[in-house]
């Protein structure tokens, strides 16, 4: 019998029952009916990681543009790993959600672990599982890949060969990168441009410039844009699925939405969200 991965983050991250998980995630449905479903070419996008209070609606809001495709694999880019840090690829029978367990790709994951030399990841991280209730609510018969990739040009090279393997075995996939964006004030030790209530032009800006060369599948220039700016605290994950997104064809993605933490709660510290759609 495959084993269960177990939710590993506290009740802040996202809710703890099915109802409460409903009852949320029909608020977000709610507030994305104003945004029109993009014409992408189904490939992926970009999601925002932070607790669902601050960008589970902008998650949601990406990931609602792939209900109509029904993918049979989700694949989901995690990050938080430096560069010439280790890979991490989830391996377990499936994810527990507050919405049932959702199905891991656990022949795909194995395959991958084994020719990539990649380790399992059993820590605790909220890149990929505060995602999952989300794609259990929207794709309840999709299996997910979830692999946590360094900020380094290794993503790329991993994602494309993920790509090769999945396409092997799955005709409708999709790749989500999860990343939040610039990290401000003294909490994260980063004020490059003063305090916070002078900064906001500044963060904003910073946040465009990453923005900008994902949606133009800049993949080495993001990279070093996140490391000289720290403008992406998952630059990874984006790195490998813009490279994904080349190979499957995207020219360039569309920004669906923007936001900032101090939109929702006034703080001395700021996180910036994007969501993406290619």
């Amino acid at each position: 019998m495959q084993s269960l991965r177990k939710r590993l983050l506290p009740q802040g991250w996202y809710p703890a029952t099915k109802a409460e998980t409903l009852k949320e995630i029909t608020c977000f449905v709610k507030k994305s009916q104003v945004y029109p479903v993009l014409n992408n070419k189904k490939i992926g996008g970009v999601i925002p990681h932070a607790g669902w209070h601050y960008s589970g609606e902008l998650a949601a809001r990406v990931i609602s543009n792939f209900r109509d495709f029904a993918p049979e694999l989700i694949i989901v880019f995690g990050g938080h790993l430096s560069a010439g840090e280790t890979p991490l690829i989830t391996i377990a029978g499936a994810w527990e959600t507050p919405l049932g367990s959702m199905k891991i790709a656990v022949e795909l994951a194995n395959k991958i672990k084994t020719k990539l030399a990649l380790l399992d990841d059993t820590c605790p991280d909220n890149t990929v599982e505060i995602q999952i209730p989300l794609l259990k609510y929207y794709f309840p018969k999709a299996e997910i890949l979830a692999v946590r990739l360094p900020a380094s040009l290794e993503a790329a090279r991993i994602s494309e060969n993920i790509i090769k393997e999945a396409q092997k075995t799955y005709k409708k996939f999709i790749i989500l990168a999860s990343t939040d964006l610039t990290h401000y004030g003294e909490r994260f030790c980063f004020t490059p441009a003063g305090s916070l209530n002078k900064a906001g032009p500044w963060l904003k800006k910073n946040d465009k410039e990453f923005i900008e060369l994902t949606l133009k599948l800049k993949t080495e220039e993001l990279l070093k844009h996140a490391e000289d700016k720290q403008s992406a605290c998952s630059s990874g994950a984006v790195a490998g699925l813009t490279a994904a997104a080349k190979i499957l064809g995207a020219e360039e993605g569309e920004l669906l939405g923007y936001k900032t933490s101090c939109e929702v709660t006034l703080s001395d510290s700021c996180v910036g969200y994007a969501g993406i759609v290619f």
